[in-house]
Formats: C-alpha cells, structure tokens, sequence
C-alpha cells in the first residue's frame, strides 16, 4: 500500500506549468492519489496500468509505486508531459528505478491493451462529452478501470457501462480539494466531493 511517505513524495511533484481550462488541467491531490490508488490496489499491483490524461504523473508514477508492471501515462499535453518526466525522475531519486513510460497523445486515436486504466478525467464541464470519451477510451483498452468522477454519477456510469458490456461499481466518495487553478476561480481552496467507480469488462 502507498504510506505517508510516499505522500510526501508526491507533494513535491511539480504542478501544471499553466494549467488549460479547456483541458480541465485540475491537479490530483497527493492524498487523494494515494486513497484512490490505494483502493483501486488489487488491481494494480503486478498489472500493466495506463492512465489516460495523466497530466503532471501522480496517478502513473504512483501506480508504479503500488507495484504496478508497467505504469503508462498519457496526455496531449507536450509541456505538462516534461513536467511529468521530471516528476518521476524525482519520485525514482527516492525509491530507486520505475517502470513507467510516458506518452503524447490524444485520447481517442489512443489505442491500447492494459490490464488495468486509472484514471482522473476530464468531467465535462468545459468540454461536453469528454468524460465520456475518455471512459469509453478506458473501457475499449483494458479490463478493468478505475476512475474519478463528480458526485455520485451512476446514471452516466451505468449507461455507458452497460453498453459497453461492464459491470460497474460506485466504491466510494472522498473529498477533493480544489486549490486556485485556473483564473476564474475566485476563491483560494474549495473542497468538493468526487466518487470513484470501478468498472470490469463482463466474461
């Protein structure tokens, strides 16, 4: 399991150069990464894991942490993916070499065959439909995903689930803290709420 100290660790990770809110470029929270990536562990560790729009790597690099196989993080996000780069090479300084490999490209002319996605997509809000198209990316290409996604969305969950021939699961609802971000945003912190689903492909 990811402890404390691999907490402090990915607090050290740099964020977003200039986060793009057409992206919907909202950093992970290190606690956050570790709660999900701990639930999400069964399926991780020994496992060959991608994270669509993995931004600044904290989901890909702590996926190798768990004791992922191979941890692919990808995104169309040339200088967030130097970021990335420099953040595993952080996170390898402290717990020695890690399997992960970083790629460019968009979601859906990403093809791919994993074992396991993990994911923090895009939601929606600025780009209607993105949610959907990175979880319909995830489900095409593995097994089994993981993903964060606003509150309490079963009804979108089910409907592309089930028409993809998953099951899927609401595993719980954590606390996501959002920090000033984007230049919109007019408070400093707020603290809204995510779910994280586990979706599995039907034998």
């Amino acid at each position: 399991m990811l402890t404390k100290q691999h907490e402090i660790v990915l607090q050290a990770f740099a964020p977003f150069p200039s986060a793009d809110p057409n992206l919907e470029q909202y950093p992970t929270p290190p606690g956050v990464a570790v709660r999900f990536l701990n639930i999400a562990a069964g399926d991780v560790r020994g496992k060959r894991v991608v994270d669509l729009g993995c931004g600044t790597g904290i989901l890909t690099v702590g996926a190798a942490l768990l004791g992922a196989s191979i941890s692919i993080g990808v995104d169309v996000d040339a200088e967030v993916l130097k970021v990335a780069r420099r953040n595993l090479r952080l996170a390898s300084e402290v717990f020695g070499n890690l399997n992960v490999a970083f790629v460019r490209g968009r979601i859906p002319d990403f093809h791919f065959r994993a074992d396991t996605v993990v994911m923090n997509p895009p939601f929606g809000m600025r780009r209607k439909g993105s949610d959907a198209l990175f979880l319909t990316t995830a489900m095409a290409g593995a097994r089994v995903v993981w993903t964060l996604l606003g509150r309490r969305s079963d009804p979108f969950v089910a409907r592309l689930a089930e028409g993809m021939g998953f099951r899927w699961e609401r595993v719980a609802d954590i606390p996501f803290p959002l920090t000033r971000s984007m230049p919109f945003h007019r408070r400093d912190r707020v603290k809204i709420e995510v779910s994280v689903y586990r979706l599995e492909r039907r034998l």
